[in-house]
């Protein structure tokens, strides 16, 4: 809410360095929580501003702390696709988060197309094939959103390309929105255009674009 704010959360979010540090220097406690428990360092990450994430952290920012429902910095850095940012977060926050597995840093930028943020939370131990129930997996939210580099990378990074949302892989979702690219990378890596969901349905059943029917049948 906007009524437990303050001037240290919107100077971290506006990315203004000169201002925040001011406040810090009179003594406002670098940790200021608001009622659904953002921080100035979400607040700053959210922005994708490295300077004033730099300065919060050096002031004793908690790089692991989690909001009401669940957001973390790290989570919030992925968002707004800023690896500088992500790269300088990782040293001091875990990918581990128990946090992670509501509001998880890689899928959302797999969702995002952020795929240097992608290979970077990858690089520290991320699981590529971490699939969550309302989600699914990297990879499916990539297909899902049609980020084609994401997509690729994933898959050469070792992603499972058969592991979706449930019975639901990624080909049935990159099928669903008509991403021609993305099921072409998909049955490249071995994906099967004959596997059924829990409706019964194959990837074959839900084409509507000739091109893709086309790929699927001669797969």
């Amino acid at each position: 809410s906007c009524a437990d704010r303050t001037p240290l959360h919107d100077a971290a979010l506006q990315g203004r360095l000169l201002p925040l540090k001011k406040l810090l220097l009179q003594g406002m406690h670098v940790g200021m929580i608001t009622l659904d428990g953002i921080t100035p360092l979400h607040e700053a990450c959210l922005g994708g501003h490295v300077a004033c994430t730099e300065l919060l952290l050096k002031h004793g920012a908690d790089a692991n702390s989690a909001s009401g429902d669940g957001v973390t910095p790290l989570f919030n850095a992925c968002f707004s696709g800023n690896t500088d940012l992500l790269r300088l977060l990782l040293k001091h926050s875990s990918v581990h988060h128990p946090a992670h597995r509501r509001n998880s840093p890689i899928h959302i930028a797999a969702k995002q197309g952020h795929t240097a943020c992608v290979d970077l939370l990858l690089s520290y131990g991320m699981d590529a094939d971490m699939e969550l129930d309302e989600v699914g997996t990297p990879l499916y939210c990539a297909c899902e959103s049609r980020s084609t580099e994401c997509v690729q990378s994933l898959l050469i990074l070792g992603a499972d390309v058969q592991c979706g949302r449930g019975l639901d892989t990624p080909l049935h979702a990159a099928v669903r929105v008509g991403g021609a690219k993305e099921v072409a990378l998909l049955l490249e890596h071995g994906a099967d255009g004959k596997r059924r969901n829990s409706e019964g349905i194959t990837p074959l059943d839900l084409a509507t674009d000739t091109s893709i029917k086309q790929l699927l049948q001669t797969a």
